[in-house]
């Protein structure tokens, strides 16, 4: 079993494992360890083919962007004496930019704010299933009020009952149709509950408003490339990346979807931006020499991955990468010795042993072959 996911130290925000930078706020995630479980990686086939890109999961890509905005993430620090438990920094930000004021916040003075306090206690404490009963009771006071209404819903999305939430939030924008923040909401509970087309719309509607939602920008950007439509994906990702120029992270995600696009060159112009911000960001350096590789450009390749290892010799990934090019590059003793430095510095890693055992078995081949060429 392996995590599946980093939380960011600086805004809480749950992160591909693979990621050099948090997807929310832009922190560096290097060296954090991760979060959850999820099933270990298929292992590799013995065969006698070389390890190409489909063997390196973090040369494949981002992935898919995180829900960080529907729930309620926790960071727990393990230093002694650190802050325990903290809420997503993202999870209750609503949107304030005219033309679309949110509806107006609850005073003292609300029916149910007593019971919409407790409910919103809970609910950034990551208690959502415990927040339920506390919100339900303000919207019972109060069912004129969005806001409660609203929160309600994002109490009940957290606690994963979509549709509950998103009848929440239907009827928060009844009484609030022109709240940007409501609709953002409900476009996320739609997207999360795989209604493709309808997210597409309400998030359209939002950007309709809106058009530099940065939020909106980036989730709908997320829902194309799940779809597969890196195409659609790609001027959100621009028009966002140019929004958030010192934005690591978008940059990272935008390169991404440039290869996917074919745009190999633009590709590798992002990432070289990261790299001479970032010059640690071993994943970028990684997507960056694949691209060269696949370009014919083996030598700079190589000489990108060393680069990064001269600056961290106890790097994984970049161990990793650099086995793969040279065993694609025909140079089989060095690949060797490449795979068991990478599978001594990350013996838990979930390809460590089959990239150990390949290493064992290439170097038992050449054996093979000098023996049977010395013989004839």
């Amino acid at each position: 079993m392996n995590a599946d996911f980093r939380l960011c130290p600086a805004c809480g925000s749950r992160n591909k494992p693979k990621w050099d930078f948090c997807a929310r706020c832009g922190e560096s995630l290097q060296g954090l360890p991760l979060g959850e479980l999820a099933p270990a990686e298929a292992t590799l086939e013995e065969d006698d083919t070389t390890i190409s890109r489909a063997a390196f999961p973090w040369l494949t890509g981002l992935g898919l962007l995180a829900f960080g905005t529907l729930v309620v993430a926790v960071t727990v620090r393990t230093e002694k004496g650190a802050p325990g438990p903290r809420p997503n920094a993202g999870m209750f930000t609503m949107p304030t930019l005219p033309p679309s004021p949110p509806a107006a916040r609850p005073t003292l003075k609300d029916p149910g704010r007593g019971s919409y306090d407790e409910g919103y206690r809970r609910l950034v404490a990551g208690d959502a299933a415990g927040a339920l009963a506390s919100l339900a009771q303000a919207v019972a006071d109060a069912p004129e009020n969005a806001y409660y209404r609203n929160m309600y819903g994002k109490a009940l999305l957290a606690a994963g009952s979509t549709d509950e939430a998103l009848a929440q939030f239907d009827a928060a924008l009844r009484l609030s149709p022109e709240n940007v923040g409501d609709l953002s909401d409900a476009a996320r509970a739609l997207d999360r509950a795989g209604r493709v087309a309808e997210a597409t719309r309400a998030y359209q509607s939002v950007l309709d408003r809106q058009p530099q939602h940065e939020q909106t920008l980036h989730e709908l950007s997320s829902l194309h490339q799940r779809s597969g439509r890196f195409d659609l994906a790609l001027p959100l990702l621009q028009r966002l990346a140019e929004a958030r120029r010192d934005d690591l992270a978008v940059r990272q995600e935008l390169g991404h979807v440039l290869e996917k696009t074919g745009n190999l060159g633009a590709a590798s112009q992002e990432y070289e931006k990261i790299l001479a911000q970032k010059p640690d960001a071993n994943v970028t350096r990684g997507l960056l020499a694949e691209i060269h590789f696949q370009q014919g450009e083996r030598a700079e390749a190589i000489a990108l991955l060393r680069d990064g290892l001269a600056r961290d010799s106890t790097a994984p990934l970049l161990h990793r990468g650099l086995g793969s090019l040279l065993e694609r590059s025909g140079d089989v003793a060095e690949a060797v010795k490449e795979y068991r430095e990478y599978a001594r510095l990350a013996p838990n890693a979930p390809d460590a042993k089959q990239l150990a055992d390949r290493a064992d078995r290439l170097e038992r081949r050449q054996a093979a072959a000098g023996a049977s060429s010395s013989g004839t």
